[in-house]
């Protein structure tokens, strides 16, 4: 049999058993990494095509959770398709330090043959700081631990829920507290506030990945800060961006929120609630439910476990209980954010042995069973 096909302005006879050229992918270049903040600051893909293409479309979402941040696309290309990533939504945002998979789809412009499907992974880093990630600028959360020398140390997370590697700064006075914070001076890099025992509080700059130090730059936040006996940043609680920060009042039990601002401090304080003497614990818990908002958990004296789920408002909604009986032999509770790769924010605990314990979140604002992670924690003077 014959078929026919169009060429210009004539026609071309072509045998029914010659297959049809499907669209192919003879050549690319890719990437596996950007960062967002360095060189030329984008991820700049190209495929090179055995035939023209009508049109494509580049989908990139995020691994852990497959939400998609950004969809580029074009029409006629003659072979090459090219695009750049700037590490940004499509409403200009930059999106979370991390890993991210892209889906390339390309249609034959001859209509001949299916759509070319091509995809990947890029890890994402110089985009926005992810809340507790502190080094590798892969997403993770880390662990921030004082021991009896002075020494900070971020325990970092493998991705797999375990601790397997140590950025140390030495030199601090072994009655400091530590409190890990989200990027308030806008490097991209998330920051510590450090409580001294004169009471000032100093929001210290380590910059992505380096240790943190006495000698790192830091900004004043002002003194009197020893009137609080809590002192946590659930991430963003304002709904702006910017990460928050959390006290309690030691005398009263007045809980405050600070906002984080523009300018790199701290914001006056707000009263939020009075009176919260019957809550031995009040965790920063980061987002537990997927709604971008900074949220806390809360243990009373008979053991029950509380969540308020933040508004983004700068308030929080009314409390919801999560467990009963829970973590009684517990001396801290830290909320490290993602440290299991999944997206969703997790929980440590150390208790009275010193065994350190995961509570996975499942991203709906509860937890899982817990796993032990490791033993011998129970020389750290503080975990946080």
């Amino acid at each position: 049999m014959i078929a026919q096909q169009g060429a210009g302005n004539g026609i071309r006879l072509i045998p029914s058993d010659v297959p049809v050229s499907s669209l192919v992918q003879l050549d690319a270049t890719v990437a596996a990494s950007v960062d967002a903040k360095g060189g030329t600051g984008q991820w700049s893909p190209k495929w090179w095509l055995n035939k023209p293409s009508a049109s494509w479309q580049l989908v990139i979402k995020h691994k852990a959770t497959s939400k998609a941040v950004r969809t580029l696309s074009g029409g006629l290309t003659r072979g090459l398709v090219a695009t750049a990533w700037n590490g940004k939504d499509g409403s200009g945002r930059l999106v979370p330090d991390g890993a991210y998979t892209w889906t390339l789809t390309a249609t034959p412009a001859d209509g001949k043959g299916a759509a070319l499907i091509r995809s990947g992974t890029v890890k994402l880093s110089g985009g926005a700081a992810v809340h507790r990630d502190f080094v590798g600028s892969d997403g993770f959360g880390e662990l921030l631990t004082l021991n009896g020398s002075g020494v900070l140390t971020y325990q970092q997370s493998n991705g797999a829920g375990k601790f397997t590697a140590k950025t140390s700064g030495s030199g601090w006075p072994k009655t400091v507290k530590a409190i890990p914070f989200g990027d308030l001076n806008g490097d991209r890099c998330s920051d510590v506030l450090v409580r001294l025992s004169s009471g000032a509080l100093r929001a210290y700059k380590p910059g992505c990945g380096k240790a943190l130090t006495p000698s790192t730059p830091y900004t004043s936040l002002g003194s009197g800060w020893n009137q609080y006996d809590i002192l946590t940043s659930p991430g963003d609680v304002t709904g702006d961006g910017r990460p928050d920060l959390i006290a309690r009042k030691a005398s009263t039990g007045d809980v405050y929120l600070f906002k984080g601002t523009s300018t790199g401090k701290l914001s006056a304080r707000t009263k939020l609630y009075s009176r919260w003497t019957g809550y031995k614990k009040i965790v920063g818990a980061g987002d537990l439910n997927g709604d971008g908002h900074g949220d806390l958990l809360v243990q009373d004296k008979s053991n029950q476990l509380w969540r308020y789920n933040g508004t983004g408002k700068g308030t929080f909604k009314a409390r919801v209980k999560v467990s009963k009986n829970w973590g009684a032999s517990y001396n801290a509770v830290v909320g490290v954010g993602d440290i299991t790769g999944d997206g969703k924010a997790d929980l440590v605990a150390r208790d009275t042995s010193g065994n350190l314990w995961r509570c996975n979140g499942d991203g709906k604002a509860s937890f899982g069973s817990r796993t032990k992670i490791a033993t011998g924690w129970k020389g750290y003077k503080a975990l946080s």
